[in-house]
């Protein structure tokens, strides 16, 4: 099925929003939007982000992917935007959606890693939205964010072969106005804040639609603990495990496509759309 391919720029507020529309051959009725992770996450993510959405559209999808404000080709600078406007931008990539395509009668949000947690966010404050999948989505943005912390003090150590500044410290320069750097990335007091106060476990409950829960790793691994226990509290959850290499990481091998993530996915939205 050729799919064809519509880039432009979308006002929000003033500000521009890069965004392509995958339009396949024959309008189905069923739309996806794409939310990519953060930052470095994104780069190496996006030449799967790229294949995902044109396979989707072969199979009758109309699919959008964004950049968020503050990334890619969207306007602001990094530290400007933070976790509020994403999902802000997410929700005007729902818009352009069902402007590409106004019959949609079943639509899905799909991210990876925070964009999973930013899908989540939209998806509860959206009307309209069916299905989520969340793919190996960060559950606890307290735990992430100290994560990202950890990548700067990895490059003091490298730099100095100690750490200078410790954590509470960064963050307190946060809170003072500053900003921090993580890999190139200027990461501000407000982004910090919101990404902390995210539990996936208060979140997912709030969506009235399906949602599958893709945990991806190297090796054949149960579901994490997390994972489970969302799938066990919440009837509309499901939890599926594949074997894939991190592709949203610097990995020795160019990953142009995920195909057991896309394979466990397109089945699954292949099955009835949930009743609301």
């Amino acid at each position: 099925m050729v799919v064809t391919e519509e880039a432009a720029f979308h006002d929000v507020g003033g500000e521009r929003l890069f965004a392509v529309v995958h339009r396949p051959a024959t309008e189905t009725g069923r739309g996806v939007v794409l939310c990519a992770p953060l930052g470095e996450e994104q780069l190496w993510a996006h030449r799967v982000f790229v294949s995902w959405a044109r396979e989707l559209g072969a199979q009758g999808f109309t699919v959008v992917r964004f950049d968020y404000r503050g990334e890619g080709d969207s306007d602001r600078e990094f530290e400007q935007s933070d976790l509020e406007t994403r999902v802000a931008d997410t929700a005007h990539a729902l818009d352009i959606l069902r402007s590409a395509a106004p019959g949609l009668q079943d639509t899905t949000v799909v991210g990876l890693r925070l964009g999973a947690s930013i899908a989540a966010l939209a998806a509860t404050s959206q009307e309209g939205v069916d299905r989520l999948v969340l793919c190996d989505p960060v559950a606890d943005g307290a735990a992430y964010m100290q994560a990202v912390l950890r990548i700067n003090l990895a490059a003091q150590m490298a730099l100095h072969r100690k750490v200078v500044t410790g954590r509470d410290e960064l963050v307190a320069a946060m809170e003072d106005g500053a900003t921090v750097n993580i890999e190139g990335y200027e990461l501000a007091a407000p982004f910090y804040r919101q990404v902390t106060a995210f539990r996936l476990a208060e979140t997912l409950p709030q969506f009235a639609g399906a949602s599958l829960l893709v945990q991806i790793a190297a090796e054949a691994a149960p579901p994490r603990s997390d994972l489970a226990a969302l799938e066990a509290a919440c009837p509309r959850v499901r939890v599926a495990s594949v074997v894939e290499e991190p592709f949203w990481k610097e990995i020795k091998t160019f990953y142009q496509r995920a195909g057991r993530l896309f394979d466990v996915t397109r089945q699954w939205l292949e099955e009835p759309v949930p009743c609301g």
